[in-house]
């Protein structure tokens, strides 16, 4: 069956999450990555039609809202961004999402975390 896959590639948004007291107030960079996957059986393309899809502008604005929402674990933002993706667009067969925080506080360590969640 013929799919589309929506992507948002290297999004930099600064947000508050994270564990430490410290990360609520410095907040970090984070780069995040997400794909959409959607059915394309019912996408006509002599309609050219917006509706049939999933516009990069909404997932983004989606995204935006669930990163402004400080928590505590990657792990949350990530599932919140799949249920809020989901419910919005009941045509989404699946996706995946990557959230990685660009300058991790961890002593001595150079270099990025994340996580990836797969729904």
């Amino acid at each position: 069956m013929p799919e589309f896959e929506i992507q948002l590639r290297d999004v930099m948004l600064f947000a508050n999450h994270g564990v430490m007291r410290e990360e609520g107030v410095t907040g970090n960079q984070y780069r995040v990555n997400v794909r959409l996957r959607l059915d394309a059986a019912s996408f006509d393309a002599d309609r050219d039609d917006l509706a049939s899809t999933v516009s990069y502008a909404d997932v983004f604005e989606v995204l935006r809202s669930v990163m402004a929402d400080r928590v505590a674990l990657l792990e949350t933002v990530a599932m919140k961004f799949a249920q809020k993706a989901r419910d919005r667009w009941p045509h989404v067969k699946s996706g995946w999402i990557e959230i990685v925080k660009t300058v991790p506080p961890i002593p001595n360590m150079i270099g990025e975390a994340g996580v990836r969640y797969d729904f």
